[in-house]
C-alpha cells in the first residue's frame, strides 16, 4: 500500500508516488547496469534523453519482473534523476 503522504501526492499531482522512486535490489541494480551500458550521464542529458532512458528502463524492468513473477510500477522520468 501507499503511505498517507504518497496517497496525498497522488491525489494532488495524479502521479503515483511509487513511480517516482527506484526501490529494491532489482530496480537499483537494473538502473546501475543500464546506466553503465547506455552511458547515461545526468549532467549531459536533456529532457528527451530522460524520456528515452525511462522507456528503456521500464521495458527492461517489465521483462525482469515478468521473469520473476512480480508486478511492475512504470517509472516516471523523475525517478531516474
Amino acid at each position: 500500500g501507499m503511505t498517507l503522504s504518497q496517497h496525498f501526492f497522488m491525489i494532488t499531482t495524479r502521479i503515483d508516488a511509487r513511480a517516482m522512486q527506484i526501490s529494491g535490489d532489482v530496480e537499483f541494480h537494473l538502473f546501475m547496469d543500464l546506466r553503465a551500458e547506455c552511458a547515461w550521464m545526468s549532467f549531459k542529458m536533456m529532457p528527451r534523453h530522460w524520456a528515452v532512458a525511462t522507456e528503456t528502463y521500464n521495458h527492461h524492468l517489465e521483462e525482469k519482473n515478468r521473469a520473476i513473477g512480480l508486478k511492475m510500477m512504470k517509472k516516471n522520468p523523475q525517478a531516474l534523476l
